[in-house]
């Protein structure tokens, strides 16, 4: 990116940036602009955010910015009438949808990465712990949204359960996670896994297929290390 192209786009994201700080948090956090969030579209600001963090910067928190050239530069697209929390840094980026529910509480933990194309229905309870990465279109969601009946018991099914992942948590592309998943510390999941809370989970594991199984043991993500640099 240009010096040109950086300055435009950080004039783009100044003004929404502004508003979403001083109407969510308190005034000694939202002049240090610790969130900044570009194109935001299809937006509802009728929730609360908190940032839990021991040091609060600028830019701590970048939502929509266009980091990833195989989708589109849409920015992002946030609704939320809950509650989200941050427990640190955060990057969300381009061609991503977040939506919380008004009942719904979403905890994103420190060093939370999500990269494009990524879809988060939030509507009871959502937990990522620190340093989880979600890679490309990976689908994320606590609700069914609709209910089946129970025609013995004569009511209707529980359609909803809270998600709880675990630090240290990579979801490749397509992965799709679904209610009342819990997740240990060190887990890996393939492309296309489907994330049940039947399923069995280890730490230091790679799992993938659908239901996701252990595919590989004795291996782990490296936070920052996990990139290749060169193709030979």
């Amino acid at each position: 990116m240009s010096k040109l192209s950086y300055y435009i786009t950080l004039l783009r994201a100044i003004f929404p940036s502004i508003y979403v700080c001083f109407k969510y948090l308190p005034f000694k956090q939202a002049v240090k602009l610790p969130i900044l969030i570009y194109k935001p579209h299809d937006c509802c600001f009728k929730g609360h955010i908190r940032i839990e963090a021991e040091k609060i910067y600028r830019g701590m928190i970048t939502l929509g910015f266009n980091t990833e050239e195989l989708f589109a530069n849409n920015g992002i697209s946030l609704k939320n009438e809950g509650n989200i929390t941050f427990k640190g840094s955060c990057q969300i980026r381009n061609d991503n949808h977040v939506h919380v529910g008004q009942q719904g509480h979403l905890v994103l933990g420190d060093n939370f990465r999500a990269t494009s194309g990524i879809r988060i229905a939030c509507m009871h309870s959502i937990y990522f712990g620190k340093d989880t990465l979600l890679g490309w279109r990976v689908i994320v969601t606590d609700s069914n949204f609709h209910p089946l009946y129970d025609r013995e018991k004569k009511e209707f099914k529980k359609a909803y359960s809270k998600i709880h992942i675990s630090d240290n948590n990579w979801f490749a592309l397509d992965c799709v996670i679904l209610p009342g998943v819990t997740t240990p510390d060190h887990c890996v999941f393939g492309a296309r896994s489907v994330v049940t809370r039947n399923g069995h989970y280890e730490s230091y594991c790679v799992h993938a297929g659908n239901p996701a199984k252990v595919l590989t043991r004795n291996v782990e993500r490296i936070v920052g290390q996990d990139f290749i640099k060169d193709y030979k």
